[in-house]
This record gives C-alpha cells, structure tokens and sequence, in this order.
C-alpha cells in the first residue's frame, strides 16, 4: 500500500470534521499573521529610535507602533492557543473513528483470523500503532499548518520589503526541500521493520506475562529472557537506524538555513550601506528569513516522523483490510430450535494441505447427551467450533432441525446455544455483570437463583461486596470459583442446545458432584455436547462418539463400548489402569 493511497484513506476520518479544520485554519492564519506582524513593527521602532537620536524626541509613530506590538503579542498567543486546541480535538477526533472501527473489525473478522495472529500483535496495532499515528497526525497538522502560512507570509513581507533578496531565498529553498525528500524515503523501511518487530516484541511479552505460572514451572525463565533478549535487539538496530536517518534531518536543513540567513544578512548590510535599507528594516529582514527557515527544519523532522506513522498505519488498514465473514442479511433468523443436529459428510481442515476432519456424519437427536472422546488433536473441539460456526467446513453440510445453519445468521443461531469450556473467562466487572452477561434484562432475583444453581452462591456471599465485588486479576479468586461464575451464566440463559467442555475440570470433588446434579437437571430435554477427557464423566452420555485423527472409531453406550473391547476401552483402561 502506497503512501499516497495511505494518505487518502486517513483523510476520509477527516471529512465528518471538515468544520473544525477550517477553524483551525483560520485561528492559524490569524497566529502566524500576528506572529511575523511583530517583527515588521519592532523594525519600526528601532527606525523610530534613529529619529530621537536625532531630534531628541519621540514621534507619536513610536507609541503607535508599542500598542501594535503588544496587541500582536496578545493576539498571537490567544488564536495560537485556540489552533492548539482545534488540531488537538480534530486528531483525537479522527483517532477516535479509527480505533473504533479497527476494534470493530475484530467483531467482524473470522475466529481464524484472530487465531492466525498473536493477541499481543492484534493488542498492538489498536493501541500502540493508533497511537503512533496520533502524534504523527497532531505533528503533521500544526507544523504542516503553520509552517506553510510562515513560508508565504514571510515570502511576502521579504519580497514587499526588498524583492531582490526575497527572491535570492526563493532560489535557495529547493536545497531543503530535497535534503527533507531523501532523508524521508530512505527512512521509511527502517521506520516500517520498527513497527513490525514491535508487534512482535509486545505479542511475546504479553504471553510471557500471562503464563508466568508454567513459565516457572517448567524453569524456562532463562530461555524466554534470552528470547526477548533477540527480539530486543533486533527492535534496537531498526530503532537506531530510524534514528539515524531521523537525526539527519535537522542538521542538512539547519545548513541550507544557515546559508539563506548568512545571504540575507551580508546582502541586507550592503543595501543598508548603500542607503536602500534602514537599520530597522534589516532587523526585521533577518527576523523573517529565520522566521522563513524553521518551517523547513520542522517539515524534515515531521517528514521522518510521518514515516513512521506510515509504518503504522499500514498495519492498521492491513487489519481494516482483512477479509471479513460473509454478509447475512440474506440468512434467516430463528426463533427457537428443538435440538436436532446432524453433520453430514463433513471435511474439514484449519490448513489446505493437512485434513483434519474427513467424511463425519453423525445424527444427534433432541434431548440426547453426547459425549465426544477421542485423544487430544482427534477434532473434539473442532466439532463444537463448526457447529457454533466459529469456522466453515470444506465440504458437506451440518443441520439444525433439519435447516443447515449456513441458511441461519450466526448470532442467532448461536443465541440457541451455551457454552462452558475448560477455560475460564471474566472480564473487569461486577460478579452480576459477569453472570448476566448473556442476558442483558436479568433481574437480581435471577442472577441470585442461577449462581444457586451452579453452587456458586455460597462464596460470592463471603465476597468483599457479595455480587457487587468487581472482578480482576488481584481478586483472589480461584480458577474453581471462577468456573462456577462461568456455569452460573449458562444456568441464567438455558438454551436448548448446551456445550460443556470439561465444564467441571477446575472444581473440588465434592463440589462437582453438586453440579453434576445441577447439569443433569439442565440437560433434561436439551441436546448436549460433552467434550469429556475424564470418561468418568460420561458414563450416563445416551451417545458416545470415540474419534481419532478426525475419524469415528466407535459410537454406543458406556457399556456398549467396553463390551466391543475396541479403542474407547484402551482409552479407558489407559484412565483407570484396569487389566
């Protein structure tokens, strides 16, 4: 993606807040105006000077000119302020639309999408790279603004002073111009390596940080420390080299600046000499061409640092981008399901090269527990993750009441459906908001009768603030407690069809046998998956799918199954060791 492309994109923020940048333009005009006004009016008093050395008196002209000055001052420093302020609120107004739409897009993109990406990359071009192209937006406008205005007002006031020497600056200018234009290219790559590495870099440190418990276990400090310790530097010489360029900015145009002032001044002192300047006037000559000369210092160092906001924005239209799940509006809505699931010949595989799921049928009927086993990899969780539609199949179809859900939107079929899984999940809110969480309208009484059910009451009670405990990584609660919350919320939103993955491997024995009489009141007439590692959890499952390596072994019965001797019975001797 261009630059040139980039820019366009970044400006269709700008449209809804056209407004704001007219006003900022305008304060702008106002600021710079006053600004270089001062100047004109500080040689006028100097001149005003040479007359009391002369006359002995000061002219009415000199009192004139003071109450302009100190007006100019006034007003230069009130609209630069609000300028300031304008092209503070139109950035952040812009950063805002963008970050919303890329956390948007989040929403909109497949499951495998996010799990192609690291969280720590994804976390890094919403947060981290918006940043970046916030401070290179707010930098870009104020020196992009005022520096441009400088530049022709100044040319201006030089030409109308002395044309001769403001055109001799003209002449001049194009040395900074290419100068900035050569540091700026070569720039960019090094800028754009620095963003990549350092989504790389905030994608290991926030896995390393969450898994510190295994990480210790397992005594690979050592190794991940050294891990870091090459992603660092590898940030370190791109970093460097960015900076490299970017430091050499300043210096080329403070030369070329140098050059136009050293002109200014020795040809601004002959024409003084000569008697076509007063002394007054040359001071106010000198003052503009170094007024005329920062814009060109500012614009190359805002030039190296729009390359780095580049960088960044390319990963973030590179997710803005990313292919998004098909449009629904032509799919139907349900209002409700029985419960009958069938898959029918279904292929399926994550990768195009390796299959994993191959010719899978199976036929589920309403209230039935299945229960699926097989050793880890088989395609467990891959069933549940094409039933919720989290992926496609590749072929083949799966139905629900005999309607195959890719005829169905995704939210509503999965409003018929809840979920537990081995893995907890909570986020930064109040016990109720976590249990409530899938039904907005839950009452008190509600929530209250759902956490009874999932034996979850008894210690939200003896909580700090009971249901109202906010919920974060200091709370002090255990991975169990945290489960029943999980199980909690299903039992306030009992959908026809349930899955449970390993919904009580987290809970004390004596507490997942009160839950197991919760589920199986709950599961009284709903269709349930049960991924199950532990088989004796599943010896009352009405259906029993044994796969391996994507395959069906062995459907039956608990007993069935240990009757045929065949492969659910060496995983369920490999459980229980019996001979």
């Amino acid at each position: 993606m261009k630059n040139k492309h980039l820019i366009k994109r970044i400006f269709k923020y700008l449209k809804p807040y056209i407004l704001i940048l007219v006003l900022a333009f305008l304060s702008a005009l106002v600021y710079v105006f006053a600004t270089l006004y001062a100047p004109m009016l500080m040689g006028n008093l100097i001149d005003e000077l040479d007359y009391l050395h002369d006359f002995g008196s000061l002219r009415n002209e000199f009192y004139t000119y003071l109450y302009l000055l100190i007006g100019c001052v006034i007003i230069g420093a009130l609209f630069g302020y609000i300028m300031t302020y304008f092209l503070n609120k139109l950035t952040y107004l812009m950063i805002r639309d963008l970050r919303i739409d890329t956390f948007a897009k989040i929403n909109r993109v497949p499951v495998s999408y996010i799990d192609s990406h690291s969280y720590g990359d994804l976390l890094s071009r919403i947060i981290t790279d918006i940043d970046t192209v916030a401070e290179g937006l707010l930098q870009t406008f104020t020196e992009a603004l005022t520096g441009i205005i400088t530049i022709i007002f100044t040319l201006v006031f030089m030409l109308r002073l002395n044309y001769k020497i403001g055109l001799l600056v003209v002449a001049l200018t194009p040395l900074s111009l290419i100068g900035a234009t050569f540091i700026a290219k070569m720039s960019f790559k090094t800028f754009k390596a620095q963003a990549e590495v350092k989504g790389r870099l905030t994608g290991f440190v926030n896995e390393m940080v969450e898994n510190q418990a295994v990480i210790k276990a397992y005594g690979r400090e050592d190794a991940n420390t050294k891990t870091f310790d090459e992603i660092d530097e590898e940030l370190y010489k791109y970093g460097i080299n960015a900076q490299f360029y970017s430091s050499l900015a300043n210096p080329i145009t403070r030369f070329v600046n140098a050059i136009i002032y050293l002109c200014v001044a020795t040809f601004g002192a002959i024409d003084v000499v000569s008697g076509g300047l007063k002394v007054g006037m040359l001071s106010t000559f000198l003052s503009y061409a170094s007024s005329y000369t920062k814009p060109f210092n500012s614009i190359s160092s805002v030039a190296t640092e729009l390359q780095n906001s580049f960088a960044s924005l390319r990963r973030v239209f590179e997710l803005l981008d990313a292919k998004e799940l098909p449009d629904e509006s032509n799919l139907k809505e349900i209002e409700n399901i029985d419960g009958e699931i069938a898959f029918k010949d279904v292929f399926f595989s994550y990768k195009s090269d390796v299959s994993l799921i191959e010719n899978f049928s199976i036929d589920c009927k309403k209230g039935e527990q299945i229960a699926i086993v097989g050793p880890t990899g088989c395609g467990k969780t891959t069933l549940i993750n094409l039933l919720m539609r989290f992926y496609d199949i590749n072929s083949g179809d799966i139905t629900v009441d005999s309607k195959s859900i890719y005829q169905i939107k995704r939210k509503s079929l999965r409003s018929h459906m809840g979920m537990v899984l081995q893995d907890t999940w909570l986020f930064k809110g109040t016990v109720k908001e976590n249990i409530a969480y899938g039904k907005d309208n839950a009452t008190n009484e509600e929530i209250i009768d759902a956490a009874k059910r999932a034996y979850a009451h008894e210690f939200i009670m003896q909580l700090p603030h009971g249901y109202d405990t906010i919920i974060s990584d200091s709370d002090g609660m255990s991975t169990g407690q945290k489960q029943l919350l999980c199980i909690a919320r299903l039992m306030l939103r009992i959908p026809n069809v349930l899955i449970l993955d390993e919904a009580t491997s987290n809970i004390d024995t004596r507490t997942e046998i009160l839950i197991s009489k919760a589920f199986k009141e709950m599961m009284a007439g709903r269709t349930t998956f049960i991924i199950a590692h532990r088989l004796s959890t599943i010896k009352n499952a009405d259906k029993i799918i044994v796969m391996k390596d994507g395959h069906i072994m062995e459907i039956g019965r608990h007993e069935e199954l240990l009757a045929k001797n065949g492969f659910y019975t060496s995983i369920y001797n490999s459980q229980f060791q019996v001979k």
